[in-house]
């Protein structure tokens, strides 16, 4: 149990995403490209527990968006050599013209499963017609620290 606490962090402590421009920042360093379809990027660590425990929200969410015919992208942060997002596992959802919808964690508390996701809700509102232009960035649960 200490070790699972331990685990316990903020997902984005020096408010990173919250700086100006930082969504352009990170549509460069993923080398974006507009599409006709919404993006999910799941940016996750592969060496990290935390990500190994969010592997079956992962998949209901790669199910979830592919039904709403969203493009979906995985990365893993710690094979790449550009620091995407403050912690992992966390998600970015762009509209189909490349704006912000939603930053931050997949979800929240020790076990960040998907019953305290915050991504659905996003997804939810723009297929509803509503850009929530969500930024999440005090939220604590099981993450590792981003590369």
């Amino acid at each position: 149990m200490y070790f699972q606490l331990a685990s316990i962090t903020t997902f984005d402590p020096q408010n990173e995403m919250t700086q100006s421009k930082w969504s352009e920042q990170f549509k460069r360093n993923i080398k974006w490209l507009s599409s006709e379809n919404p993006k999910l990027i799941i940016v996750i660590d592969g060496t990290c527990g935390c990500s190994k425990r969010a592997f079956s929200h992962i998949k209901q969410l790669q199910k979830y968006v592919a039904r709403n015919s969203y493009d979906v992208q995985i990365i893993n942060q710690s094979s790449t050599a550009t620091h995407l997002l403050p912690n992992t596992p966390g998600a970015v959802l762009l509209d189909a013209s490349g704006n912000l919808v939603y930053a931050g964690p997949l979800s929240q508390g020790l076990a960040c499963s998907a019953s305290t996701g915050f991504v659905e809700l996003a997804i939810d509102n723009l297929a509803a017609g509503f850009n929530s232009n969500l930024v999440v960035t005090d939220s604590k649960g099981c993450y590792c620290k981003g590369s």
